[in-house]
């Protein structure tokens, strides 16, 4: 017994025809989608790139400051120590000494080094918004060791500050016993220890950024440096010293 089979129905074609047409327009429209998806998030993350590199070029410049006024600093901490050292229990006042105009507080400091806003709204911005995810492994590895140090940075430009204060009896005429010669010279240690760690730091960040080839133009690096050697001579005189900056 022959078996007829159902002759297709012509509807069929059409039907198959459309469908295939469906699918193809909704992965093109998908195709497009994710194209400008990509696009966005590579604008975002140049976007990023560009305030990070602002950020972390102010990094620069204040590890730079930090690499100029080291001898103002370090001379500072030398001369407390050899009075501290060899102090017979009476202290002649030792103030620091800035230009004229500079830094008028109601108490002279012994020690003071500069006060700086270090910045990383830039890099956190990037890192809770996933832009860091359409950036190259490398470049996101290199930024966190950088605001990493810029965070250690700023850690420790608030301890210098409290150990620097800590000092300010030294800037009066006093009696001083063996208990307060030693806690002073305690203290001071802690703000050598603190500077070192500040210029190793800076040197650091400097270093790393050298490294990363952000493209910075020398005649604005160059601008920058003057700008601060400028600044730090008007207040700490001709302590400062002057050094070359590249940053690739």
């Amino acid at each position: 017994m022959r078996v007829k089979l159902p002759t297709p129905i012509h509807g069929w074609r059409v039907l198959a025809g459309e469908m295939g047409a469906i699918v193809a327009s909704v992965l093109i429209a998908l195709g497009a989608q994710q194209l400008v998806e990509r696009r966005e998030w590579s604008q975002r993350a140049a976007a990023s790139d560009d305030a990070i590199k602002e950020e972390l070029g102010a990094a620069a410049a204040f590890s730079y400051e930090r690499r100029i006024i080291q001898p103002c600093l370090q001379g500072k901490i030398r001369e407390l120590a050899d009075k501290l050292v060899i102090n017979d229990g009476v202290w002649s006042a030792s103030p620091m000494q800035f230009s004229p105009g500079q830094y008028r507080n109601v108490m002279p400091p012994a020690y003071r080094a500069p006060s700086r806003t270090f910045l990383w709204d830039a890099w956190t911005t990037a890192m809770s918004d996933g832009t860091v995810n359409h950036m190259p492994a490398a470049r996101v590895q290199e930024y966190s060791a950088l605001y990493n140090q810029v965070e250690y940075m700023a850690k420790l430009q608030e301890e210098e500050q409290r150990a620097g204060a800590s000092l300010t009896p030294l800037s009066y005429n006093a009696r001083l016993d063996d208990r307060t010669r030693g806690e002073m010279i305690a203290r001071l240690a802690e703000v050598d220890r603190i500077n070192s760690l500040m210029a190793l730091i800076g040197g650091q960040i400097i270093d790393s950024l050298r490294e990363l080839k952000f493209g910075f133009e020398k005649a604005e690096v160059s601008k920058m440096t003057k700008a601060v050697v400028s600044e730090q001579r008007g207040i700490r005189g001709t302590c400062v010293t002057p050094a070359p900056l590249d940053l690739g």
